[in-house]
């Protein structure tokens, strides 16, 4: 081999170590998912109001997950437990891929710093989904749809508050 191919050689496996570095990059990936349509989602359940048994039937996380399955990539899946949740409740939310957050404190107020964080944490985020029934989580849809984050609320009967459904971007109802 002559000089001039050996430095042909290092310059291609320099080449494919920059390109690599390059096309790994955070940056990247998220303007491939840009470009891909694979929307950045999170996920927040209001635990007490909605991991309930309603009508004889016991609501579920893969429930939520089956719903929202194709607006996104879960980034972040979390949910907000009062501080009477038993080990066997945080251990099957442990087991569904969600974090649990267990607040000795009003958990729509838990509920909404963790949203806050999780904005402040995640930039390219595109749609928080909040699983909750209840009227109190207005204020923090409010504050996401000023910030142009699409807000997606599931949520079942009865109970479903109005408010709520009046100022979702979009609307799962489980059955």
């Amino acid at each position: 081999m002559s000089d001039v191919e050996e430095e042909t050689a290092e310059e291609r496996k320099l080449y494919e170590k920059i390109a690599d570095r390059i096309l790994s990059s955070s940056y990247i990936q998220t303007l491939r998912d840009r470009l891909s349509g694979e929307r950045k989602i999170a996920i927040i359940v209001d635990g007490p109001n909605f991991l309930r048994k309603v009508n004889g039937r016991q609501i579920k996380l893969d429930e939520i997950d089956e719903k929202i399955k194709d607006i996104g990539k879960a980034v972040v899946r979390k949910v907000i437990l009062n501080e009477f949740a038993s080990e066997k409740l945080i251990q099957a939310v442990i087991n569904s891929g969600y974090e649990p957050i267990v607040s000795p404190y009003d958990i729509y107020i838990t509920l909404s710093i963790e949203v806050m964080n999780i904005l402040k944490q995640n930039s390219d985020l595109e749609s928080v989904i909040i699983a909750s029934r209840h009227a109190r989580i207005t204020p923090i849809m409010l504050k996401l749809k000023e910030k142009g984050i699409e807000t997606i609320i599931v949520g079942f009967e009865p109970g479903f508050s109005v408010a709520v459904k009046k100022h979702a971007d979009k609307i799962f109802l489980l059955n």
